[in-house]
């Protein structure tokens, strides 16, 4: 973060001497941050993007000059569309928190912007992170009504995962569709994403999370036991335990993230843990022995 931070003061003090430059001059600056390795919750908690963003005149065409034209290429190999990394989607959320007026020239580009993730969405559908860049976009710059509402609403389902779109979802206007929302999110068995929903807009007395929570994970176990027993190879079956361990991290992460009263669901997530790692042990131990008892009959 000090690093971050040390890069962009040099770049204005070299701008400043050099050229005479405002501090954001045609989004140089921040656009340094695509050189930057850093971690994405250090770089939301330092505050230091909305910062930056605040000294420019016109921060929504600042954040739309970084997306389209960084100085770093940030397109997946093999991809022929737009996609946007982690770092821009820093950079409309902190624009969102901005509130900034747009102006109709700088909306024109928006929208160029919202299309060309449009055309991504339709080649790249389960890519939550192109789904979520494409709403922040929406939001912010006022576009949503320019999209069919009915596909935009379909695009959540994707996207409910991260907690922006608890936000997003509101901001464009969806807020009495949440309880048909959540109901098509328990179908599709995407119980966390539906937990988030249920708590941010107060819908506890029609679903209860800790039941849904539960519901969760003995699907998780179930397709972990049928996994293992099905297993061919020690890989397999260890692979099947790591993701139901995966699930059982993502339901203790839901139950802080919504300050979720779990009762004893804690608990039963802790022995279940200790539980597959002793299975995992176990199995490895029978494999290397298995393997040992048969190298030591070749001799």
């Amino acid at each position: 973060m000090k690093q971050l931070k040390y890069q962009l003061d040099q770049y204005i003090v070299t701008s400043y001497a050099d050229q005479e430059l405002s501090p954001i001059t045609d989004g140089r600056t921040l656009q340094l941050l695509s050189n930057v390795q850093t971690n994405e919750a250090e770089l939301l908690a330092s505050n230091d993007v909305l910062v930056y963003l605040k000294t420019s005149s016109d921060p929504a065409q600042l954040v739309l000059d970084i997306i389209r034209n960084p100085i770093s290429p940030w397109r997946e190999k093999g991809c022929n569309g737009l996609t946007i990394a982690s770092v821009q989607i820093i950079l409309l959320e902190q624009l969102m928190r901005l509130s900034p007026q747009i102006k109709p020239r700088v909306r024109d580009e928006a929208m160029k912007l919202a299309r060309d993730l449009e055309a991504d969405i339709r080649s790249s559908t389960d890519n939550s992170l192109l789904v979520l860049s494409f709403l922040l976009p929406l939001s912010i710059y006022g576009l949503a009504s320019d999209f069919n509402e009915d596909k935009v609403l379909k695009l959540f389902e994707i996207a409910a995962q991260h907690k922006q779109a608890l936000e997003l979802f509101r901001t464009l206007g969806f807020a009495d569709k949440v309880s048909d929302f959540v109901q098509n999110l328990i179908k599709k068995q995407k119980h966390i994403e539906a937990v988030g929903f249920i708590c941010a807009y107060n819908l506890v007395e029609k679903n209860r999370p800790v039941d849904l929570l539960r519901q969760y994970l003995w699907n998780s176990r179930m397709v972990c036991e049928r996994s293992c027993k099905e297993a061919k190879s020690l890989e397999l079956k260890v692979k099947a335990i790591d993701q139901e361990n995966a699930s059982l991290d993502a339901v203790l992460q839901c139950i802080l993230d919504n300050n979720i009263e779990p009762q004893d669901l804690k608990k039963e997530i802790q022995d279940r843990i200790i539980k597959l790692h002793a299975e995992a042990n176990r199995s490895v131990y029978t494999v290397t022995r298995a393997c040992l008892q048969k190298r030591s009959n070749l001799h």
